[in-house]
């Protein structure tokens, strides 16, 4: 069985959609943070309550999917609030699949009471509500324990004991490696988009990859290759963007050449829904390792120290403004983000190019001890099995010696990119981050010459 945490949810209340004073439906958000406490973000009206309905619901199903094997749902998504905006995250059982809802203050009426992040509860009862909202209706949103639904005799406390995979800790960490890699690659009006995924093949288990192709302002699927091409590996994992284009301005393509993950956003005149896929059907986000540069080379812990206590709950976080703040260097600032980044303190917005804000409700504080690669690493230094065999120059790479079993493995550390003999470098070829025996040259690197290398 994968390895598992266990926490409690505790909820207030059932989410739902309840009358409020006046006859009218309420939207109320139940949540749980980390010390079972039931916070209070935000209360108001919706002004587009089924396009909100629709987004919130979608992003339901995907956390309750596993895409390519069925297992429980166990999961709940992550709400995130602050003066700007509400933002709810969460995986997909597999982890193959990052979704985030953005609702800007403009989508509400109304005003947030508190900056914080915190799990949200979407239960049957909920998720069948939020299809029954409209835009004739005059329907009020509130996050937490809201006054009218504790007046009215509905507060109760509601324990669900899980299970919380580490899989899906490690996959908010790694995801933050991905989304600063996108570029844009193409945006095509709401209808061409939603003919495009109604065109896709249905089949779970594609043998080859499908490719997205832009063709004169419009995009098409298609089974070969050609330049600029998306490949998606696994079509239904976009087709639940399907009941959004129908009230959608725009679908934005986005891709990450080097790996092969893309993110689909489904673009409206006041918010939107993001949908990071991994490069391949049966890959996790969790299992990816492309946090571990990061966590193997980060910036003095000083520059950490000081970004860390500079976040408060900032929709935006601009390294080079943060730099001049706080007197650091640009690199080290986004450095330090990437750090806090993988351990769930901070998300990345592709459109904006920056970091936000926003704490995971677990505990953290080990997260680098689910990384055994890392682990590994180190101990191959504490051990002696790693030696530098030549140095850098300005016409060779540095290259170090690695013992293995039965074998001695050669990693080079050049700029465009570190190699090593071993047979998991072999098959990867750095697609799923470094192997333990880069980390451990990188380390050694970086402790020699007083910063990273890798």
């Amino acid at each position: 069985m994968a390895a598992a945490l266990d926490f409690t949810y505790r909820y207030a209340f059932p989410s739902g959609v309840v009358a409020n004073e006046t006859g009218g439906p309420q939207l109320s958000l139940a949540t749980c943070d980390a010390d079972l406490a039931k916070p209070y973000f935000f209360d108001g009206k919706l002004r587009k309550p089924r396009q909100t309905g629709e987004m919130l619901y979608v992003l339901s199903d995907v956390v309750r999917t596993h895409f390519f094997l069925p297992r429980p749902v166990i999961l709940d998504p992550v709400l995130t609030s602050n003066e700007k905006l509400l933002r709810l995250e969460g995986f997909s059982g597999c982890c193959g699949v990052y979704a985030r809802v953005d609702l800007p203050e403009g989508i509400f009426q109304g005003n947030c009471h508190g900056r914080g992040t915190t799990n949200v509860d979407f239960n049957i009862d909920m998720r069948n509500a939020l299809l029954r909202l409209r835009d004739d209706e005059q329907v009020e949103f509130a996050v937490g324990a809201d006054e009218v639904v504790l007046s009215r005799g509905n507060q109760r406390t509601v324990e669900k004991k899980v299970q919380l995979p580490l899989r899906w800790i490690k996959g908010f960490s790694e995801v933050q490696a991905y989304l600063p890699q996108l570029e844009v690659a193409m945006e095509v009006p709401a209808p061409d988009a939603l003919r495009f995924l109604r065109s896709l093949p249905r089949s779970s288990v594609p043998k080859l990859p499908t490719f997205a192709i832009s063709a004169a302002r419009s995009i098409r699927p298609s089974q070969r290759e050609v330049t600029g091409a998306v490949p998606i590996h696994g079509t239904h994992r976009i087709k639940v963007l399907e009941p959004l284009l129908l009230r959608a301005r725009s679908l934005r393509v986005w891709v990450d050449r080097a790996s092969g993950a893309s993110g689909w956003e489904v673009r409206f005149e006041e918010g939107s829904f993001f949908l990071l896929i991994s490069p391949e059907l049966y890959r996790g986000f969790s299992g990816e390792g492309q946090a571990l540069s990061a966590l193997a080379n980060p910036p003095g812990a000083d520059a950490i120290a000081k970004v860390r206590a500079s976040l408060k709950w900032q929709s935006e976080l601009n390294a080079g403004a943060l730099a001049d703040q706080l007197g650091l260097q640009r690199t080290d600032v986004v450095g330090a983000l990437a750090v806090l980044g993988s351990r769930g303190l901070a998300g990345f917005d592709s459109e904006s190019g920056n970091y936000f804000h926003r704490e995971l409700p677990f505990d953290l504080d080990k997260v680098e001890e689910m990384q055994p690669r890392l682990g590994n690493a180190r101990k191959l230094i504490e051990t002696g099995k790693i030696a530098l065999l030549s140095p850098a120059s300005d016409d060779a790479p540095a290259i170090y010696e690695v013992a293995g079993t039965g074998t001695t493995h050669r990693v080079r550390l050049e700029e465009q990119g570190a190699a090593c003999t071993c047979p998991w470098f072999s098959k990867y070829q750095g697609q799923r981050g470094p192997c333990k025996h880069i980390l451990a040259a990188s380390i050694m690197a970086s402790d020699e010459e007083g910063e990273p290398k890798a």
